[in-house]
């Protein structure tokens, strides 16, 4: 192009028209602020209910098959304007069953993942790099970045988890990849009820009754130092009356409701809660939590992230 007429613009307003022919922008006059003093509020807070997706995987059972949809989930979309996907900035949550005697092909991917088995249905089992891991209520599995990972059901009723993956995150940047196993299903090894990729409920309640008390999450205890890369997971037992104080951070919290009930404000919206629901606490949110029972809760944050880059602060 030319560059006469940008050196001979008469006017400001002449030059700006010249500068976006060029995809260049004057620095003095951006649209909107590249910077604000403090993190906007863009996701909201937000509580889905387990009775909710329980009552939709009744349909979904009957009109969606795993040959149909290779994982037959429901997405736990937060309401703002825009988003199809996403239930925080760098984190995504799903509802997920399965029936018995079904089993959902194996693939792998490079998001890290991991899921939180709500009803284990008396046998379903996953598979990580060949190694059959059964699942029970409460436990907590792993399917770090590029394992290959199936399901499968041996039991006699639904089996119902949550999974959470860093999918936001890596899309933002840009280095998805995925892969589906070349024989559909991967045929496990062994079985392994002990193994690095899961972290079973029985312990970490155990863990839980040693813990010394926090005051911003009651007794808790992180699951690996972190387990993932991307997501620390952390347990919390919250005593029958107990309210935690308030925690405002920089990090991306969910909660998910494993037993108890009790409730959580967050940026003054108060949400009533019971096992199996989810609770989003977007970044610089501030939000506490109150038992009415004994209450255990399982925490997922994008955490090692924002440390990782020096941008993690908590009030």
């Amino acid at each position: 192009m030319n560059t006469a007429a940008l050196a001979s613009a008469p006017t400001l307003e002449a030059l700006y028209p010249l500068l976006a022919e060029r995809s260049i922008g004057a620095g003095w006059n951006k649209p909107e602020p590249a910077m604000w003093p403090q993190p906007k509020k863009n996701f909201v807070p937000f509580h889905w209910r387990y009775a909710d997706a329980a009552a939709a995987f009744e349909s979904a059972s009957r009109l969606v098959s795993t040959e149909q949809a290779e994982r037959r989930n429901l997405i736990l979309v937060n309401p703002i304007p825009g988003n199809i996907y996403s239930t925080l900035r760098t984190i995504v949550v799903a509802y997920q069953t399965i029936l018995p005697g079904e089993t959902a092909r194996s693939h792998r991917h490079s998001p890290n993942a991991l899921r939180l088995v709500l009803d284990a249905g008396g046998g379903a089992f996953t598979t990580v790099n060949a190694k059959k891991i059964p699942m029970t209520e409460g436990d907590v599995v792993l399917t770090p970045s590029g394992s290959w990972h199936g399901h499968g059901h041996d039991g006699d009723r639904p089996a119902t988890w949550l999974d959470y993956l860093d999918v936001p995150l890596v899309q933002l940047l840009e280095p998805i990849f995925f892969d589906s196993h070349p024989a559909g299903i991967e045929k496990p090894e062994r079985v392994t009820p002990e193994s690095p990729f899961i972290f079973p409920f029985a312990k970490t309640e155990a863990r839980l009754a040693d813990a010394p008390a926090d005051a911003q999450f009651g007794r808790q205890v992180e699951l690996g130092g972190p387990a993932l890369r991307t997501m620390g997971l952390f347990m919390m037992r919250l005593a029958p009356g107990a309210q935690t104080a308030p925690l405002r951070t920089t990090a991306n919290n969910v909660y998910t409701v494993v037993r108890g009930e009790g409730s959580t404000t967050v940026d003054g919206v108060t949400f009533r809660w019971q096992r199996g629901d989810v609770i989003a606490a977007p970044a610089w949110r501030s939000h506490h939590h109150s038992a009415s029972k004994d209450s255990v809760l399982f925490r997922v944050t994008d955490a090692p992230v924002m440390s990782a880059l020096g941008l993690l602060r908590e009030e």
